[in-house]
C-alpha cells in the first residue's frame, strides 16, 4: 500500500473485542486491561496491562495506522512501526534489580531511549508507566519517588530537556513488573502546560528528590489532523492536592482537562468543546467502592457518550483518589 503523505498516521479508540479482526496489517497496537501484565514477543503489538476493569463495558484500546506496520522484538523491547510512528514497550522483572525501583526505572528508560532514537524516531510523544505498590517505602522514598529518580537519571544522560518532555502517566497496578510503553515520532510535538498548575518539572522537593519528568500534554500536528495526548491528570492546582473526597476531586480534574484543551489552541478547542469530546478517557480509581459514584458524576458532567473506561489503579500521591488521562486522536 502506498503511503499517503496527507493522511493522519494513527487513530486511537476503544473497540469492542468482538469487532476486532484476528489479523489486521495496519494494527499498530492493541491494549487490553486485566489482572496481570501479559506480553508476547511473537505478537509485539499486543499488551495486557494489570489494571482490572471496574465497569462494563471495558473494550480494548485499538491503535490503527494508515499503512501496514512492521513489528518485532529486539533486546527486550517489543515494537511496531510505520514510516511515521513507532510504538514500543518493555516489561521488566523487578527481581532482576533486587526489587529496587530506582534501578529498574533507570534501566527501562536507558533501553527505551536508546531504542526509539536508534530506529529513527527521536521524539517521544506519549509514554505510560505501570508498576505496583507506588507508596511502599524503602530507604526513605516511596516507590513512585524512586521511579522518578531513576527515570530522571536516564533522561539526563540523553539529555532530554524540560521542553522536550512528553505527556505521561504513572499508575500503580495489581501485579508485579514494571511495564513502560510509548509512542514516538520523527518530528516533535509541542509541549502543553496547564495554567492552573505548576509544571511537574518544577514541583517542590517535598514531592521527592527529583521532580516528575513529564509535560501536562503533547500537541502533535499531523497532516490530516492534530492530536492531543493528555497526561494523567489529578485534582492538583498549583502543586497542591485539592479536596479529600473523590467526587470533588473528580470535578477539579474536569476543570483541569478543560484548561488543557483550551491551552492546546484553536485547532483542538474548536473540535473538542469539552473533555467528553475527546477520543478516549481512561479513569483510574483507587478504591473500587468509588467507581459507581465516579462513573455517574462523570456522565452527568460530560454526557453518557463520553468514551471512558474505569480501571482500578493507584495514583502517584496517597491523598489522590482518582486520575484521568485523555487523548484526541
Amino acid at each position: 500500500m502506498a503511503q499517503n503523505p496527507h493522511s493522519t498516521p494513527l487513530t486511537i479508540r476503544f473497540q469492542q473485542e468482538a469487532e476486532i479482526p484476528a489479523q489486521d496489517p495496519c494494527r499498530l497496537a492493541l491494549i487490553r486491561f486485566g489482572r496481570e501484565n501479559r506480553v508476547d514477543p511473537a505478537r509485539p503489538m499486543e499488551l495486557t496491562v494489570a489494571l482490572p476493569p471496574m465497569a462494563d463495558p471495558t473494550p480494548p484500546e485499538l491503535w490503527l495506522a494508515d499503512e501496514p506496520v512492521a513489528a518485532g522484538f529486539e533486546d527486550g523491547v517489543g515494537y511496531s512501526r510505520t514510516g511515521k510512528v513507532l510504538f514500543g514497550w518493555i516489561l521488566l522483572n523487578e527481581a532482576d534489580f533486587d526489587h529496587d525501583m530506582n534501578q529498574a526505572a533507570e534501566h527501562a528508560y536507558d533501553r527505551l531511549l536508546a531504542f526509539h532514537r536508534s530506529r529513527g524516531f527521536p521524539h517521544l510523544l506519549r509514554i505510560w508507566n505501570y508498576f505496583p505498590n507506588l507508596h511502599q517505602e524503602a530507604d526513605g522514598l516511596d516507590r513512585y519517588q524512586a521511579f522518578c529518580l531513576g527515570r530522571h537519571r536516564a533522561l539526563e544522560r540523553v539529555p532530554l530537556t524540560e521542553g522536550e518532555l512528553p505527556a505521561a502517566t504513572a499508575i500503580g497496578t495489581t501485579a508485579p513488573g514494571l511495564l513502560v510503553y510509548f509512542l514516538a515520532g520523527r518530528e516533535p510535538g509541542a509541549q502543553i502546560e496547564n495554567p492552573r498548575q505548576v509544571s511537574a518539572f518544577h514541583y517542590p522537593r517535598r514531592y521527592g528528590p527529583k521532580s516528575p519528568s513529564f509535560s501536562r500534554a503533547t500537541l502533535k500536528p499531523w497532516p490530516g489532523q492534530s492530536h492531543l495526548y493528555i497526561s494523567g491528570t489529578a485534582s492538583i492546582v498549583g502543586h497542591e492536592t485539592l479536596h479529600t473526597d473523590v467526587l470533588t476531586q473528580l470535578d477539579e480534574i474536569i476543570e483541569n482537562l478543560r484548561a488543557l484543551i483550551r491551552s492546546a489552541g484553536e485547532d483542538i478547542s474548536s473540535r473538542v468543546k469539552d473533555p467528553g469530546g475527546l477520543s478516549m478517557l481512561k479513569v483510574y480509581v483507587r478504591h473500587g467502592d468509588d467507581v459507581a459514584a465516579v462513573k455517574a458524576r462523570l456522565e452527568a458532567s460530560l454526557g453518557v457518550q463520553a468514551p471512558a473506561v474505569y480501571l482500578r489503579g493507584d495514583i502517584c500521591r496517597d491523598d489522590l483518589l482518582v486520575e484521568i488521562e485523555g487523548l484526541y486522536a
